[in-house]
């Protein structure tokens, strides 16, 4: 009977540690796939933000360039370094931004975000991409606005200006429209409204911008950190 018990106590050990062992190697090999899967998000995050680098420093010129002609219009700064069709492009277009959030969309939907351990770094993505930019896209509308509104004021009052005259150089049009505009404060007044969507845009846009460069760094501090031997 004795003999029996251990046998079958020995058999039980057995087939207890093969499960233990089995469901170890289970563990472990998740453990790895997971680690894997982390590293390869980190990277394509990288890769997406990455490539907005190019877009959002070009944006941010553009808003500048704009808003110095407009604060040399209103008499704000000494800015000249324009000519008449830059400075009716910054009074009567405006310019946009796109928000490019390809990438994280994609790994949103596929579910692969919950590969991300890091919380800190899970809550900064959900901000980056949806609400950082908002401040900018708000005042962009209302530059679009402004922008509608000021067209349609120069055309029914100064068609001249719109058309342009070429026989005057860029100087005297320049002059000629800065006239015009202390004269007319309805037309002052549109303008300063312009001006300060386009101050506004051009704030969030340096906002968004530091965001994205601490973002970008927190994904590859990590990803080195994964990536370390």
């Amino acid at each position: 009977m004795k003999k029996y018990l251990i046998k079958y106590s020995l058999e039980f050990l057995v087939i207890v540690m093969g499960i233990s062992v089995s469901f170890w190697l289970s563990n472990y090999k998740d453990t790895i796939e997971n680690a894997e899967k982390e590293i390869q998000v980190f990277d394509d995050l990288f890769n997406g933000i990455s490539s907005i680098d190019l877009g959002i420093e070009n944006r941010t010129e553009a808003f500048k360039f704009d808003l110095d002609i407009i604060e040399n219009l209103l008499g704000l700064s000494d800015f000249e370094k324009y000519n008449y069709d830059n400075l009716m492009v910054a009074v009567t277009d405006w310019r946009g931004f796109g928000l490019n959030q390809d990438t994280y969309s994609t790994l949103k939907e596929e579910g692969s975000l919950k590969y991300i351990k890091s919380k800190d770094i899970k809550i900064k993505l959900e901000k980056f991409y949806n609400s950082a930019g908002g401040g900018i896209i708000s005042n962009m509308e209302d530059d679009k606005i402004m922008q509608r509104e000021i067209l349609k004021y120069l055309n029914y009052n100064y068609p001249i200006l719109v058309l342009r005259n070429k026989e005057y150089n860029d100087e005297s049009l320049i002059l000629n429209f800065k006239s015009i505009v202390n004269k007319d404060l309805t037309l002052k007044s549109l303008i300063k409204a312009k001006h300060r969507f386009m101050s506004n845009k051009y704030d969030w846009i340096l906002r968004y911008d530091k965001t994205q460069k601490e973002l970008k760094g927190l994904i590859k501090f990590k990803l080195d950190k994964l990536l370390k031997p």
